[in-house]
């Protein structure tokens, strides 16, 4: 795995060790602050095939250098519920796990983790459709198993 950090964060080793047990050879993982004036906290996005990477296999992460930590973001899960809406239909929606990140390297860890599950689909043959909830939930996964969360 080929990390492209120009950021003040040194994630390096920790993003290795996350996915120490699967396949990341040919992977390039670019690291970069969002541009100024960026409204988002953090993006990340998993390239099945791009200018440069033909094959696929990029990963890119965008952190804003202005977050204030603790930063809570959401994830899907595979629970779902139903409940009337004003009109007296059924509708059912998905609960989110709502997770504390107390520092930029583990936000950086935790958006990396769901965009390698996507990574992982795309070298397994899978399409790239509804995969956001399994996604999250592989990030959450190893993010509990690192006692991060």
């Amino acid at each position: 795995m080929n990390i492209e950090n120009t950021t003040q964060y040194d994630v390096d080793g920790m993003l290795r060790e996350a996915v120490g047990e699967y396949p990341t050879k040919g992977i390039t993982v670019q690291l970069k602050y969002c541009p100024k004036g960026s409204r988002r906290y953090i993006s990340g996005t998993y390239y099945r095939a791009t200018r440069g990477f033909e094959e696929g296999k990029l990963i890119r992460l965008r952190i804003n250098k202005y977050n204030r930590y603790p930063l809570e973001v959401q994830f899907k899960t595979s629970d779902y519920y139903t409940e009337q809406d004003k009109y007296g239909r059924q509708r059912v929606y998905q609960r989110l796990k709502t997770v504390r990140f107390e520092n930029a390297e583990n936000l950086i860890l935790g958006v990396f983790l769901h965009e390698f599950s996507h990574y992982l689909d795309h070298i397994e043959g899978r399409n790239g459709r509804y995969k956001q909830t399994k996604a999250d939930k592989f990030a959450l996964a190893i993010l509990e198993e690192l006692q991060i969360i």
